[in-house]
């Protein structure tokens, strides 16, 4: 299921764990497919020129054994530069050097890290979609797919997802700060109760890594049960309400929670 306003795929593994990836786009990946053909050409080329110095020496050197190895040694590294380079990173790491330059992982379709199998399969079929010419065949199914993915994703059953950055909650998630309006619409000590607290902390522990239109797409579907249950009038903006609600909620635990930790032990009270 990919989500329309900004391609998050969700997928729910046999055992019933569900990962959240972000799909990458084409020009995204084109760019690193570029850094990828400099990195992996451009050192082909600097080690060309040293073994091109062999190859030559050997010949008027009269020792054709020495030009032929450095012969069998370029077509070799030629090898290594169109087939290994992206299936060993992609095997080991999950990610060429052009893809962790921008952000990017290869994945299976069920969230989980690529194998050699998967990165083998995926590369191996680069060649097709390179037919008729220009990348025309995989770039078709780029855009024709919902997942973004090529002829070699298909077939090897990957994604190119672009890794969520782990966010830290800020100390202050108001702001700017609210308006006397704003506060009056939510008593002071609201009362939540533990999956309506952890629903809240969710959002906004994600609210800044989020864009606009799926902050409020959120908003939308978790303010308005909130408010109904609380009796509470949903007058303002939906995302600016939950960071409100989440402020009073957490100030008013941590005032019940000085209270608690200011008396004395049970034992001390049971025994006045």
């Amino acid at each position: 299921m990919a989500e329309p306003l900004d391609t998050v795929v969700v997928i729910e593994t046999p055992e019933h764990i569900v990962f959240r990836h972000r799909v990458a786009g084409p020009a995204r990946r084109a760019v690193a497919y570029g850094i990828d053909l400099i990195v992996c050409y451009g050192s082909l080329i600097g080690i060309a020129l040293v073994l091109s110095i062999v190859v030559i020496g050997g010949a008027f050197g009269g020792q054709e054994a020495l030009a032929n190895v450095g012969i069998g040694l370029f077509l070799l590294l030629l090898f290594c530069a169109q087939w290994v380079y992206f299936v060993a990173f992609e095997t080991f790491t999950g990610r060429t050097p052009g893809k962790k330059l921008m952000g990017l992982r290869v994945v299976t379709t069920e969230g989980r890290p690529i194998g050699f199998t998967h990165a083998a399969l995926r590369n191996l079929l680069r060649v097709a979609d390179f037919l008729p010419t220009a990348y025309l065949l995989g770039g078709s199914f780029l855009f024709l797919s919902k997942r973004f993915q090529r002829v070699g994703d298909l077939v090897g059953g990957t994604l190119v997802v672009v890794p969520e950055k782990p966010t830290v909650a800020t100390a202050n998630v108001l702001w700017p700060p609210p308006h006397p309006a704003e506060l009056a619409a939510i008593p002071q000590n609201i009362v939540l109760d533990a999956d309506e607290r952890a629903a809240i902390e969710l959002f906004v522990r994600r609210r800044g890594a989020l864009g606009p239109a799926r902050e409020h797409e959120l908003a939308v579907m978790i303010a308005p049960g909130l408010a109904a249950r609380h009796g509470l009038p949903l007058t303002i903006d939906p995302s600016r309400f939950l960071a409100i609600l989440h402020d009073r909620a957490t100030h008013a635990g941590r005032k019940e929670a000085v209270v608690r930790d200011s008396l004395p032990p049970p034992s001390s009270r049971e025994a006045a």
